[in-house]
Order: structure tokens, then C-alpha cells, then sequence
């Protein structure tokens, strides 16, 4: 009928969409067995093939007809339907004006009020007059092929050679993943909005430490401080005609000593209410918790240094995090690869454990509060105990120990304000648990 659309206005033709068809449930005493039917639950069978079949379905789009694929959003919505038996099956659909409510006989139908979809007989699920064009009428485009497709997945076996999760394009691993996080956030504001409990928080340990353990080259070494500029109390004349000395960082050598502490703080805590992750239909195989973000590359990636009218630049506070956190890792025998030029990451160095690290460097105190990229959001999000913040601090020379601060799992551990950016509140809470590497003072 979609090659006729155009023909209709002029022929005066009122299209109607069995999408918008009602079935009918009334018998009016009359079949028993329709009745029963109705007050059954779902059929166990059936709906696992249904399922199956969805799966199949859409792995043979993605590959061969990526753009319908694409266009068609309820994937998750369309293999969530229970399937229930319903003999005589019949829809009612209403022209509306002085047309009469028209019913027809009907092989299949999907019901979404009652989320179900409906089959008069067993061999309705494998047809394309059946389940086939039930699926179809829920596609705005290609309906007709898309009947021959569902009829194809059981012909050509395909349900059986199917295994695992579904494939998914890039467009609709996008959009789960935002539904996801608009449904995480959504949670987060709904919390917020409710008073705390008489007891407070009741954390339990949720995780390890920063991570297990794996092989690990000797760190490569290289100044990473940028050249120290005259400072006051060096010597260089200041005055109206010369600019104020850049500040620089603390030497790379200072991070080569042991830290002169290591601290806990905070208690031990599990997300006792953060929501549950789910992967949708996604293929965990390459897209963990469904996030669709790139994969680290073997042996790293370093971003190119830009110019800064300081004495350091960002990339030299991070470069300096980078190796003091290498030489920490070394010591368990973790290899750490710097990540940051690959765009959309979502963190800046990867481990040999498979631990993510997102560096925060200040070349003086904390700040109140740290904002995240989108990418860095959700791959924290999507990793939970698997991503670790490092909070570095103190990295200018004399301003203090330089100090790196590391937490897993932030977006669960701090208090989240969720604008375009997401911004981790009170990171300079003592109360959460860390673990803190502090090195003495260095003023030279």
C-alpha cells in the first residue's frame, strides 16, 4: 500500500494503520475457550521463540539493511512482548464520522496496552501473514519487506544459528545509552529531593582498591616540568618593566621517592541505591554495559602539547600524574597506557587490568568541585568500581605535597549536579573513601 500513498487524496481513500486497531476481547459468552485465553498467562514457549526471533531479526538488519535497522527504535520495547494464544483472533478498527467500526479476522496482533502480542495458532509466529506483519505495521518504511524478513529468520534457521546478545548499530547503542543516563540522572534528582534517613548513609564495602594486578614496564622516564622561569627570591630584577615570573611545576624526581604517606579515608561503601546497570540489546563482547565509546589503543595514545602562557601547561600537570601514578602502579606490577589522544575516551590512561583512570591535575588546592565531559560521565558510569578519579594537587613547586587522591567509582561517591557537564560536588570531603600517596614538600 506504501507505493499508492500518493493516490490516495485524489481517490478520496482513507487510509487505516492496524497499529491503531483495537482487538477484540468480547465474546460475549459465547467461546469459553476464547475467554479462558485471555485470563492465561503468557505462553512460556512461544514468547522465548518470539524473543529469539526478535534477536535474529535484527542482527539480519544491522547487517544487511542497516538504515531500516536504524529507523526502528523500540527494539528493546518490540522483545519485551509476552505472547498469548488467542483462537478466533479478530481487531476493531473505527473510520471515525458515519462509518461503522469495522472487525476483521486477523493471524496476529501486538497489543501494546497489554504488551503482548497476540497469535490465533502456533504456526501464526513464523509467518510473514502473521507475526511477520504484525512486527511490520511498527516500521514506518519497508513494511512489506519487513514481513518476508521475520518469514526469512525461521526458513533460513537463522534463529537457531543465533546466539548471544542481539547486534545493535552505533545510532541505537547512542540513543540506549542516553536513555540511560536521562533515566540515571533522573534517579539522582528524585533522591536528592528526598530527606536523608535518621541514621544517615549506611555504606557497606563495595570494592577493592584501585586494582589488581598484572605485568608492568619500568616507567619511561622524560622531564615532564616545563622549563622553570625566574621566580621571586631567585635573583631576576622585577619591577614595572618585567613580566611576573612564571609558576612551575615540582621537578618529575620528586614523584621517584616514595610517597611519605598513604592514607584511607572514608568509609567502605556499595551503591546500595544506585539503579541497576543493564546492556539492553547491546553485544557485551564489544561494548561494555552498552557504552558506546572508543577502545583503548595498544601501547597508548599522547596528545600533542599546545603553548601556554604559563610556566606549565595542562598537558605537563597531567604528563607529571601520569608518571607518578605509573611508578605507583609499577610497584604492583600494572602496566599503565596514557589514553589521552584518543578523542572520546572518556578517561586518560587505561591499565593492564582493564581499570580506567580520568586525571583532575591543580597545580595548587583542590577545588570545590571537578566537572566531567559527557564521554567521561558516561564511562564512569558504565565502569562503576572499574574507573578510577585521580585527583592530583599541590603540583606547583612550593605550593605545597604534592598529592594524588584516587577514587573509584566517583559518580557514586560524590554528590552529583547534573548540567551539560557533569560535576562531581565535595571532592574535598575527607569522609569518602580513597586512598591518598603524599610526598614531602619541595621547595627548590
Amino acid at each position: 500500500m506504501q507505493q499508492f500513498a500518493a493516490l490516495f487524496g485524489p481517490l478520496r481513500i482513507t487510509p487505516l494503520d492496524v497499529v491503531g486497531a483495537q482487538v477484540t476481547y468480547e465474546s460475549k459468552g459465547v467461546d469459553k475457550a476464547r475467554d479462558a485465553a485471555l485470563n492465561q498467562p503468557a505462553n512460556g514457549n512461544l514468547t522465548e521463540e518470539f524473543r529469539r526471533g526478535v534477536a535474529a531479526l535484527q542482527d539480519l538488519l544491522v547487517r544487511d539493511e542497516p538504515e531500516t535497522a536504524e529507523a526502528f527504535t523500540g527494539w528493546a520495547w518490540l522483545a519485551a512482548l509476552d505472547v498469548r494464544l488467542l483462537p478466533g483472533l479478530m481487531i476493531r478498527l473505527d473510520p471515525g464520522g458515519t462509518h461503522a467500526p469495522i472487525e476483521l479476522p486477523v493471524e496476529a496482533q501486538i497489543d501494546r496496552g497489554r504488551n503482548t502480542l497476540f497469535l490465533n495458532s502456533n504456526a501464526a509466529l513464523t509467518t510473514k501473514s502473521g507475526a511477520g506483519m504484525a512486527i511490520a505495521a511498527h516500521f514506518t518504511e519497508e513494511r512489506s519487506r519487513m514481513g518476508h524478513s521475520w518469514r526469512d529468520v525461521w526458513e533460513e534457521h537463522l534463529v537457531e544459528a543465533k546466539s548471544g546478545a542481539a547486534l545493535t548499530s552505533s545510532g541505537q547503542r547512542s540513543r540506549e545509552e542516553r536513555q540511560r543516563l536521562d533515566e540515571e540522572l533522573r534517579r539522582r534528582a528524585q533522591r536528592a529531593s528526598v530527606p536523608p534517613m535518621p541514621n544517615g548513609k549506611q555504606p557497606t564495602q563495595r570494592g577493592a582498591g584501585i586494582g589488581p594486578a598484572a605485568v608492568v614496564p619500568p616507567p619511561r622516564r622524560g622531564s615532564v616540568a616545563a622549563p622553570s622561569p625566574a621566580h621571586p627570591g631567585s635573583g631576576v630584577p622585577s619591577g614595572p618593566h618585567h613580566a611576573p615570573a612564571a609558576r612551575p611545576l615540582v621537578d618529575a624526581s620528586a614523584f621517584e621517592a616514595r610517597p611519605g604517606s598513604i592514607t584511607r579515608t572514608g568509609a567502605p561503601y556499595t551503591p546500595g541505591n544506585a539503579p541497576a546497570r543493564t546492556s539492553g540489546l547491546t553485544n557485551p563482547s564489544h561494548h561494555r554495559h552498552g557504552a558506546p565509546l572508543p577502545q583503548p589503543r595498544p601501547g597508548g595514545a599522547r596528545p600533542r602539547s599546545q603553548a601556554s602562557p604559563l610556566g606549565y601547561a595542562d598537558h605537563d600537570k597531567e604528563e607529571l600524574v601520569i608518571q607518578a601514578l605509573r611508578r605507583i602502579l609499577q610497584e604492583r606490577g600494572i602496566e599503565l597506557d596514557d589514553q589521552r589522544g584518543v578523542s572520546g575516551m572518556g578517561a586518560d590512561a587505561y591499565d593492564s587490568t582493564g581499570r580506567f583512570y580520568e586525571i583532575k591535575a591543580h597545580g595548587g588546592a583542590v577545588p570545590g568541585e571537578l566537572a566531567l565531559t559527557r564521554s567521561e560521565f558516561v564511562r564512569a558510569w558504565s565502569e562503576g568500581e572499574n574507573y578510577t578519579l585521580v585527583i592530583a594537587s599541590h603540583l606547583e613547586k612550593g605550593a605545597g605535597k604534592p598529592t594524588l587522591r584516587l577514587v573509584n567509582d566517583p559518580v557514586h561517591r560524590f554528590e552529583v549536579e547534573p548540567p551539560t557537564d557533569v560535576r562531581l560536588k565535595g571532592v574535598r570531603d575527607g569522609a569518602v573513601e580513597s586512598t591518598v600517596y603524599e610526598w614531602p614538600s619541595s621547595d627548590r
